[in-house]
């Protein structure tokens, strides 16, 4: 009889004991024992990603560089972010990680929302807004200080066009980026002011162009190398994890990537990865000020 009710006890209390350690496993542990890393990522927004592997983009190269130093395979669970949410889908569950995230809430539109259930590694870079200019334009200027009484066009709606109307600039805005590009190219303006990811379009023309084009959309224009986004127009990027999951099971993988980020990947190899897709490279800001 009482081998009996051991052998009860330890049936009712095996499943207890099973499921705290289930839930003492870290994010970490469970990407090792599966041996992948499911990485979210948008299926056609080049230069950050494509679902072509000629072509995969440089979020996807990243994806690639992280799955290789933690050991594992790579996953990408590939949306359309004009449906679906990245950030969202990882808190679903669906993934272990968004790569590419602005820190900053108002760089991201769906992290406004998100954002109380997301949490961010170190800074990989920084980004923000840019200036264009035509390459018969001599000056090089390196803030927008120097060029405040010029015209100076921007997406209309955007957080470019909303700061350069408080400050007071000259400003035209555009339906779009390329509309920008088409009025400098025609010398309505002086000079663009638009996201960083305007190299690959003055290049490409298009964030879907196949590999085998060679000719550049805009051979006439070109961004303004010596020019650092302003504070209030730049931001970190990071990885972005889930905090619905509990924070010890996040926290160990966070961690590593971390580590990763700070010892493993050199400025160096992260500017190369970035100039390979027209973006420029900007290493982490440090910001000393409120944007």
């Amino acid at each position: 009889m009482k081998h009996y009710i051991t052998l009860w006890i330890a049936l009712l209390i095996l499943p207890i004991l099973m499921l705290r350690t289930a839930n003492a496993d870290s994010a970490l542990e469970e990407v090792r024992a599966k041996g992948v890393l499911t990485v979210c990522m948008d299926v056609r927004n080049l230069p950050y990603s494509n679902a072509d592997p000629e072509l995969p983009g440089l979020y996807v190269e990243i994806a690639h560089l992280l799955a290789e130093e933690l050991g594992v395979k790579l996953d990408l669970h590939w949306l359309n972010t004009l449906r679906d949410s990245l950030l969202a889908d990882m808190i679903r569950g669906h993934c272990d990680c968004v790569i590419g995230v602005p820190i900053e809430e108002r760089a991201m539109s769906e992290a406004i929302q998100l954002g109380k259930n997301v949490d961010f590694s170190n800074p990989i870079f920084g980004t923000g807004y840019i200036l264009v200019k035509q390459k018969s334009n001599p000056a090089s200027p390196k803030t927008l200080e120097d060029i405040k009484l010029e015209t100076i066009g921007t997406e209309a709606g955007s957080i470019a066009s909303d700061v350069l109307r408080q400050m007071g600039y000259n400003r035209r805005v555009y339906r779009s980026q390329i509309a920008v590009l088409d009025a400098l190219k025609k010398g309505q303006i002086a000079y663009g002011y638009v996201w960083s990811n305007i190299g690959w379009l003055i290049e490409k023309g298009s964030r879907i162009q196949q590999p085998e084009q060679t000719d550049t959309a805009y051979p006439e224009l070109e961004i303004v190398k010596e020019y650092i986004p302003e504070a209030r127009l730049r931001w970190n990027i990071a990885i972005a994890f889930s905090k619905e999951t509990p924070t010890q099971k996040t926290r160990e993988l966070q961690n590593v990537v971390n580590t990763i980020i700070e010892q493993k990947w050199s400025e160096e190899e992260l500017k190369e990865l970035c100039e390979k897709y027209y973006l420029p490279y900007f290493a982490p800001f440090q910001e000393d000020e409120e944007k």
